[in-house]
């Protein structure tokens, strides 16, 4: 548990730093209200994420983009920079969010946020993740936040407590148990 809960601030770091570069390339590209305004060439799942997350914020109020970007999942983000987007999206305008450093090839950086999508979701429901690389892990998902904005990357380093926690020491139990 102590383990999850330390991946808590990388993870949402990731997770924040990743849909909001892909919400400013989106809007740079397509518009302010990119996810609307029919411009972004989104395949049909994708639309229904969307409207799901006007279903979800809809509570007799307005609602700003920034309302419905918090609003999608992060399998949303990651699925705008799979296969079937690299022709359209991630040519156009995708690329551009993850050029610090050096240029990365669409494949590349999907198949790296979607395995950190995938240990996210077992952090997410609770499930043991002691047995993997955990160290391995943090590095790829502060990288990955490396690969967007390094401020980001540097702040989320700075803030995270799995480095200290994977090397906790476990004390035994107590014997004087009554």
């Amino acid at each position: 548990m102590r383990l999850s809960e330390a991946f808590y601030i990388p993870l949402q770091s990731l997770e924040i730093c990743l849909r909001n570069t892909i919400d400013n390339c989106m809007c740079n590209t397509y518009g302010v209200d990119w996810f609307r305004n029919g411009q972004a060439p989104l395949v049909n799942a994708a639309e229904a994420e969307i409207q799901e997350a006007f279903r979800e914020n809809k509570q007799n109020r307005l609602i700003y983009p920034s309302d419905v970007v918090a609003e999608l999942k992060f399998a949303f983000w990651v699925g705008l920079l799979g296969p079937k987007y690299d022709s359209s999206l991630w040519r156009r305008s995708l690329y551009k969010g993850f050029q610090v450093g050096k240029g990365r090839k669409r494949s590349d950086v999907h198949g790296r946020l979607n395995a950190l999508r995938r240990f996210r979701n077992r952090v997410a429901h609770h499930e043991p993740i002691f047995k993997r690389n955990i160290l391995g892990t943090h590095d790829e998902i502060i990288e990955t936040i490396g690969w967007m904005c390094r401020d980001t990357m540097a702040w989320a380093l700075n803030n995270s407590s799995l480095p200290l926690v994977a090397n906790f020491p476990i004390a035994p139990p107590p014997t004087n148990l009554p």
